[in-house]
């Protein structure tokens, strides 16, 4: 008597991020990954650097998921909306995998992208060395978080910290930057990193930090 075996569990999805010169360089011609509409915002960016980190990510997140789903990258066709306007942005989806999750980001000079089996979100900054915000700060953190920031030996560095969190949050969908303030989120290194259900990966180095939000595992690789 045969049968059919049990599927196993779901492999996790992977986050990729690394340097905008080493994504383009692993990318390869961006022009064969991208879409006319992605071709043209990048290009009507005034910045040489917010270009390039703009073709870093969308060819990262082709990247990422074709890595997921065991296909060839430039057969996957990255498209955004926001359900509001007729505007080419919003979060991204893939046309030919509906059910897999994508997400982009990108900062100056740094880019990350995330594909999942669900809903995922992806947030990177980099710490460019200015000071904290306390304006900003006081705008998007709760008091605990406030407490934390000002006790840390580097209160902006703690601040993204909590930022990325809830970047990465508003970006899969569970909350809004409206909302940021009111979001009872762990502190970084103090509680584990979940959030009601949402599984938090964090990651970060001494120039950049960024978090990863899903329901299910993701697995992290560092680019250059």
């Amino acid at each position: 008597m045969t049968g059919t075996a049990p599927a196993g569990p779901a492999p996790p999805g992977l986050a990729l991020a690394g340097p905008t010169a080493a994504v383009l360089a692993a990318a390869g011609d961006v022009r064969e990954l991208l879409t006319g509409t992605e071709l043209d915002r990048a290009g009507a960016l005034r910045s040489a650097g917010d270009r390039e980190d703009f073709l870093a990510a969308h060819a990262l997140v082709r990247l990422c998921a074709g890595r997921l789903l065991g296909r060839p990258a430039q057969s996957l066709t990255v498209v955004q909306s926001c359900g509001s306007c007729d505007r080419p942005h919003g979060r991204p989806r893939l046309l030919e995998a509906p059910g897999t999750g994508v997400s982009l980001a990108h900062t100056r000079g740094w880019v990350a992208a995330a594909a999942a089996h669900g809903p995922v979100g992806v947030d990177v900054e980099t710490l460019d060395g200015h000071p904290l915000d306390q304006r900003v700060a006081e705008a998007v953190c709760n008091e605990e978080e406030l407490a934390a920031v000002r006790a840390a030996e580097d209160p902006r560095r703690a601040f993204l910290r909590q930022w990325v969190r809830k970047e990465s949050l508003v970006k899969v969908g569970a909350a809004t930057l409206d909302g940021a303030a009111r979001l009872d989120l762990p502190v970084y290194g103090q509680r584990p990193a979940s959030w009601s259900g949402w599984r938090l990966l964090d990651w970060g180095s001494d120039r950049v930090v960024g978090c990863v939000a899903a329901r299910e595992e993701m697995r992290l690789r560092l680019l250059g």
